[in-house]
């Protein structure tokens, strides 16, 4: 059973510490802003997170140019360009929240999407798997460095995704 308060008639000393009942247009403002505010935090978050491709982009272009044979250009190409499409993921294609008005049926929001929104995550697990086995190569040949290197693409688009 819940207790209840007995009553008693406000004092003067009792406005300060009992908050009062928002109005309407006081809560709008309030969500409002807390909506501005996650949306510029959510913005913060997105730029940060698509700048760790970027960065690690700049290790497979290094290697590119310093490439004294045809399989660390082809892992440096392939490894620019799995970064490459994380980046893409990460700035087209956000997660979104559901509409709460007007639900549409699953398969119609997969019908709406192009090649590139319904394909490219699975191609980019394709080519992080590639160069993981690459990696695998690698690690098995005493070669850690490139090992770790053809491991970067696949690690970064699990910690940004």
């Amino acid at each position: 059973a819940r207790l209840r308060r007995t009553f008693r008639f406000p004092s003067e000393d009792d406005d300060a510490d009992e908050p009062e009942g928002l109005d309407e247009e006081h809560q709008e403002k309030l969500i409002a802003d807390l909506e501005a505010e996650d949306s510029a935090k959510n913005e913060v978050y997105r730029k940060a997170f698509l700048s760790i491709p970027f960065i690690a982009s700049l290790l497979f272009f290094y290697t590119f140019i310093a490439a004294t044979t045809a399989r660390q250009r082809l892992v440096a190409i392939l490894g620019v360009s799995s970064l490459a499409c994380t980046g893409y993921i990460l700035h087209f294609m956000p997660i979104e929240r559901p509409e709460k008005k007007g639900k549409r049926a699953v398969y119609r929001v997969e019908a709406e999407k192009g090649p590139v929104e319904k394909y490219l995550v699975y191609l980019n697990a394709g080519l992080a798997a590639l160069l993981e086995l690459a990696a695998f190569v690698s690690w098995r040949q005493g070669r850690l460095d490139d090992a770790w290197r053809e491991s970067l693409p696949a690690i970064i688009m699990c910690l940004t995704m």
